[in-house]
């Protein structure tokens, strides 16, 4: 279908917007759409969803039993409730505007629904409704053009699932809702959205990825219902991949940004699954919207079952997806899982890698650079707490701890004259923006002030689907201070051994160059139980009760091997789970399970040189597994290499040389080469040559004993 345009011109000049058709419904259903409608009712693959409406007495339920059966009590009632409604949540914003069930929203469907069953004075009544709401809260009304379209309340329903439907649905009556709101979101808000869909993945974090990406899949929806066509790029399918890849065994996701469903099982999640699926024909998104993993939807969530999921959709397993995801610029990250198995005592392990690339703000912590690792319970993870009463937006614990480096497994740079800005304490860690941490447009958001790191490698393989090793890097310089940190890089590696007994090992290696060389340097790992040390070999342990029922029974060992002359040093405990050495203060807070504050962190630390390597090798297992495996340095020339269970894992700095060790022949990966051909040679004696992409910087090879040279053509 060709999209039907109309032209709008405003102080930013003419615009092209999908044109309003005439005639009703219009509200994300067309005439022609209810005849299949009506039928899809009578079939029992849909029968659970028809039964969830009937039983409602909320508005948009009722509008829509009108829609398909013509029951005139039915639609008369959803009138008056829907009035009803509008008049109780006149002093609540978040009702108003920024639920996916928003009173524009609903209100947007019962007028265009239940259309021929207003008067005329009844559709004067709700178009002065809709026009207060809308101008109750920014954009305001008509929507103001250049407003903020990033991050904020205002990016939530206000337009998307606001104005954007109700300047649909009274478009006869009165058109500027409708010029307004499309206007700002083809214009600002689509790019904005695309220039993010790019990474298949939300910017704010496992909780607000449902609470704001259910308004953009709702928008495609209804710009596609009216014949506008794809609003967004179709990149915006992957972002849904999202919540699939950070799924923990256990049922709750990886953390990142502010968490406020530790469960994991917010229904938003199934309903955008669902939405996502039908509107991409997108099987593996539709057995997801199947899956128990959610919490059931409302019934205005049958509604979409039923406009339009098609009858007999297909489905495939979950488990057939690729293990690794790389989640590209502008978020910079990788996802390595093992399987796909649920339950607390799963042998799949999960690492998720992150370089990051733009920093949105609001939500987003500045966790650039930081890694987590799931197996039998959480590992490594990102801690703090978000909301529950002791730690609400903006609290102490939210902008000292939460949201600041040093809560995350990333790395520090102190200065002590440092100021952080927005009054957090000096961390060591990350920087706030110059210019505030809600970014306003694309035009803003791609500024260099908030472009804190870029991937400078991604590859996983040798097979796509099972990958043996998972890799990226990066440069996270931009995301320190310029006065403290001169370069900050990032390499990090997973590898799915196929060992029963080690099943998952990452490897992270960091150069830090900072510009004084008393400013110290601390690469960090935090746990929720107290880790043990023991010389350079870091012990984590995760056991005991699991929130869902069940005992996690997990084990994390890792080994620091450079800087060679390290401090190792344990912090935390009762008083000191949230403690910043420079502040002198615990920033304390608590919330109940499942929530996972952690407790727990290990620094390692050095200074007395401008610049530092680290290099360290984690490995999981079961918790009754008595130690970690065997894990060597290697010989090496321009650069870092490490062996354990028989892959050696090398971070080049120019053309690398390494001796492999006797015995077995060797699975090498080669990372941080240049674009181009690589001769490669054993002993003296060329062997391969290597084809290396700009991509990947990186090159995996089988190698038998001996001193091999790397040299590029």
């Amino acid at each position: 279908m060709i999209p039907l345009c109309l032209v709008v011109t405003s102080l930013f000049g003419e615009m092209s917007i999908p044109a309003v058709p005439a005639g009703h419904p219009r509200v994300y259903v067309r005439p022609d759409d209810l005849p299949g409608i009506r039928e899809k009712i009578d079939l029992r693959e849909f029968a659970e969803d028809w039964q969830a409406i009937q039983r409602s007495d909320e508005a948009m339920p009722l509008a829509f039993l009108y829609l398909v059966t013509g029951d005139e009590a039915a639609g008369r009632r959803a009138i008056r409730r829907w009035r009803g409604d509008h008049e109780r949540d006149r002093d609540n914003a978040d009702r108003l505007g920024r639920h996916f069930y928003n009173d524009m929203h609903v209100g947007a469907c019962v007028y265009d629904w239940c259309y021929d069953l207003l008067t005329d004075g009844q559709k004067r009544e709700l178009i002065d409704a809709l026009k207060w709401t809308a101008g109750s809260h920014a954009p305001g009304y008509p929507a103001e053009f250049d407003t903020h379209v990033v991050v904020g309340h205002g990016t939530e329903g206000w337009v998307l699932t606001g104005q954007l439907p109700a300047g649909i649905a009274i478009y006869d009556e009165d058109p500027q809702m409708y010029d307004a709101a499309a206007r700002l979101v083809v214009g600002n808000f689509a790019p904005a959205r695309d220039f993010l869909y790019a990474a298949h993945m939300h910017h704010q974090g496992d909780s607000y990825y449902a609470t704001r990406f259910q308004h953009d899949i709702a928008a495609s929806w209804l710009m596609r219902a009216i014949g506008g066509g794809d609003l967004f790029s179709r990149e915006q399918q992957y972002v849904a991949y999202q919540p699939l890849y950070h799924l923990r065994p256990d049922g709750q996701q990886m953390r990142s940004g502010d968490t406020f469903d530790e469960r994991g099982r917010d229904s938003r999640k199934r309903l955008i699954a669902l939405l996502t699926a039908t509107y991409y024909d997108d099987p593996y998104l539709m057995t997801a919207a199947d899956s128990d993993v959610w919490g059931s939807a409302r019934a205005i969530g049958a509604i979409f079952s039923i406009l339009y999921r098609k009858p007999d959709s297909p489905t495939r397993a979950i488990d057939e997806l690729p293990l690794t995801k790389y989640f590209a610029e502008p978020m910079g990250e990788m996802v390595a899982r093992t399987g796909w198995d649920m339950g607390v005592d799963s042998a799949s392990a999960v690492v998720q890698m992150r370089i990051g690339g733009t920093f949105f703000g609001n939500h987003q912590c500045k966790d650039f650079g930081t890694f987590q690792i799931y197996y039998r319970g959480a590992l490594a993870l990102a801690t703090g707490i978000y909301e529950g009463g002791s730690a609400p937006y903006g609290s102490p614990h939210w902008k000292n701890w939460l949201h600041q480096t040093v809560s995350k497994n990333g790395l520090l740079i102190f200065d002590p004259s440092e100021d952080m800005g927005r009054g957090s304490a000096n961390d060591g860690g990350q920087r706030w923006p110059a210019h505030g941490d809600h970014p306003k447009n694309l035009s803003v958001l791609t500024s260099d002030e908030y472009a804190y790191g870029h991937v400078t490698g991604h590859a996983f393989g040798p097979d796509a689907r099972q990958p043996v090793y998972s890799y990226i890097a990066g440069d996270i310089t931009n995301a320190y201070a310029s006065a403290k940190a001169s370069t900050v890089v990032r390499s990090m590696v997973t590898l799915n051994t196929g060992d029963a007994t080690y099943p998952a090992t990452l490897i992270v290696h960091d150069r830090l160059i900072s510009t004084r060389p008393d400013f110290r340097k601390t690469w960090l790992l935090h746990s929720i139980e107290q880790p043990t040390v023991n010389g350079t070999t870091i012990t984590v342990r995760r056991v005991g009760e699991a929130y869902g029922g069940g005992a996690y029974g997990g084990k994390l060992v890792a080994e620091s091997l450079l800087p060679r002359e390290a401090d190792i040093d344990v912090i935390g405990g009762p008083g000191r789970e949230f403690w910043i050495e420079s502040a002198g203060t615990n920033f304390a807070a608590t919330k109940a399970a499942p929530a996972e504050p952690g407790a727990w962190r290990v620094e390692v630390s050095t200074d007395g040189a401008r610049e530092h390597e680290f290099l360290h090798v984690l490995t999981v297992m079961d918790d009754t597994t008595p130690a970690g495996p065997r894990v060597t340095t290697v010989e090496a020339e321009r650069a870092v290499a490490v062996d354990v269970l028989g892959h050696v894992v090398v971070f080049a700095d120019g053309e690398p040389e390494f001796v492999t060790a006797d015995g077995e022949t060797r699975h090498v990966l080669v990372c941080g080469l240049a674009s181009g051909a690589w001769d490669v040679s054993r002993d003296g004696v060329a062997v391969d040559v290597l084809r290396v992409t700009s991509d990947a910087a990186s090159a995996y090879f089988e190698a038998d004993p001996g001193a091999y040279a790397l040299t590029r053509r």
